[in-house]
């Protein structure tokens, strides 16, 4: 699920959330002297699109294409789900069903994560 290119290295803490598995969780960290407080990246709105997530100068987190300071992590979400629900009964009494969008799956693909740069001493 979580592809860290270097194990060792600085990085944050991710995780799915339980409840909601199109939510990515990213602890607190420190970045180039700056406290950066954790934050929830609800990503069920880019299903089926390869998403990046980058960190800027001031701490900021941004999606934007552009120039950033350092990727934090990408990956692809996966493409939306359909299940398939009862929806009452027409007027026959005969239960009729419809087709629901299920939110992505984190669980199901895989996140790189990048090593936070080296802090200057």
């Amino acid at each position: 699920m979580f592809k860290y290119l270097n194990a060792e290295g600085r990085n944050a803490e991710f995780s799915v959330d339980k409840e909601n598995p199109s939510i990515l969780h990213v602890g607190g960290f420190e970045f180039e002297g700056m406290q950066i407080k954790p934050t929830d990246f609800d990503l069920s709105e880019h299903a089926g699109e390869m998403v990046r997530v980058y960190l800027d100068a001031d701490g900021s987190y941004s999606m934007a294409h552009g120039t950033h300071e350092w990727l934090l992590f990408m990956g692809m979400v996966p493409d939306l789900k359909y299940k398939t629900v009862l929806d009452g009964l027409d007027e026959h009494g005969v239960e009729k069903t419809k087709s629901v969008e299920v939110a992505p799956d984190l669980n199901d693909t895989v996140i790189t994560i990048f090593d936070l740069p080296e802090e200057e001493e």
